[in-house]
């Protein structure tokens, strides 16, 4: 597909959206192998039910087989393309709320789950739709219930954010922010601003994975001017991270002071060790900080086909931790509706231990990175 597009067309971010493919017919017509797969009419119901679509770049990331049909647990088509599997007592009943309780909806577009800090969901729509995503109801829902961006909501934000002096943080997320455009992010930022001098923006994005040519000049200008500290980039395999990838990650270090991603944990995606450990360092090795590892929420889509078990997700951390730097692992995170909590990695038969004496005497009992007991001081 990209052999037959002139190259500056594929570098134009706007391009890509307008080329996405959003139908089974499209999808087809890029994976002619499809035709005649029995796995079609499984995606014919998909394609009926819920938002698909993928950019010429992000179907370019996804392997195919001679017969030109996408490998069946290629990471990018296993995230993107709604494949349904077995009903799960969690499974996604698109009326479930995951994340956004009434009484922390401050208003239409503004939450305030965390006491120090809001999230304003910018967009109702993506680069390309995550399968998974446990804003389902906001993202992947043909005509969602969730208020969008429109004056009003983004004026009574506004006020909110001035008669809160608590409030050290505002989030720009979604969907996806970066789907406005460069003059109307600029706007927004502008505005947050003139209202708050103080405060701490940050940016969430996954265009890096989906259309890293949105990182545009003129975005990055506006992330400079309007002081973004950081933007948290959601990323999920080692596969998504390409030349393009790290040329957008580039000119975001040239703007902002903070890189860091969020990963979900995804079965048969990225949850082995050799993938979550090519994946982090090499997030570290460009100089973004892999934050969190996401468990799979329930009521999300997909809860039988992507959800790993917590155990298995605590093995893998832990040989990750004794293998590579601690600023290339992720923190472990469970998103419970009341928010994130952060799971230790010793859960099993040996965990860390404090031990005072008769005197007041203080010793530690731990396992070190090798599996060896130990005790601080000793």
């Amino acid at each position: 597909m990209r052999e037959a597009t002139p190259q500056l067309c594929w570098l134009d971010w706007k391009w890509q959206q307008q080329n996405s493919v959003s139908t089974l017919e499209e999808l087809v017509r890029a994976f002619p192998g499809l035709a005649n797969s029995e796995r079609l009419e499984s995606l014919r119901s998909a394609f009926d039910t819920r938002r698909v679509s993928l950019t010429p770049y992000a179907l370019a990331l996804i392997e195919t087989d001679a017969c030109q049909r996408p490998l069946e647990h290629d990471p990018v088509w296993a995230q993107t393309i709604p494949e349904f599997a077995p009903p799960s007592p969690f499974e996604y009943d698109g009326v479930t709320e995951n994340w956004e309780l009434d009484a922390e909806m401050v208003t239409g577009i503004c939450q305030h789950k965390y006491a120090n800090r809001v999230i304003v969901r910018a967009s109702n729509v993506c680069h390309a739709y995550c399968q998974f995503c446990y804003e389902a109801l906001r993202t992947l829902e043909m005509q969602s219930s969730k208020p969008g961006l429109r004056k009003s909501e983004w004026q009574a934000t506004l006020d909110y954010l001035a008669s809160q002096r608590s409030v050290e943080e505002v989030i720009l997320s979604g969907g996806e922010p970066l789907m406005l455009s460069d003059a109307r992010l600029d706007a927004m930022l502008q505005s947050i601003r003139a209202c708050r001098p103080d405060i701490v923006i940050r940016v969430h994005t996954r265009a890096l994975t989906f259309n890293p040519f949105r990182i545009t000049p003129a975005l990055v200008d506006a992330l400079a001017r309007h002081r973004v500290t950081a933007v948290g980039l959601h990323v999920a395999h080692p596969r998504e991270l390409t030349e393009a990838f790290f040329e957008a990650v580039a000119r975001l270090q040239s703007a902002v002071p903070l890189l860091f991603a969020n990963i979900p944990l995804l079965a048969g995606v990225n949850d082995r060790l050799d993938t979550l450990r090519g994946l982090c360092v090499g997030l570290y090795r460009v100089g973004v900080t892999p934050h969190y590892l996401y468990q799979f929420m329930p009521f999300s889509p997909g809860h039988c086909r992507y959800a790993a078990s917590i155990k298995h997700a605590i093995a893998l951390l832990r040989q990750l931790k004794r293998h590579v730097s601690n600023l290339a692992v992720p923190e472990f995170v469970i998103p419970h509706l009341t928010g994130k909590h952060t799971l230790p990695l010793e859960l099993g038969s040996t965990p860390t231990r404090l031990e005072v004496d008769a005197l007041g005497n203080e010793r530690i009992h731990f396992t070190n990175w090798k599996g060896q007991p130990c005790v601080f001081p000793q």
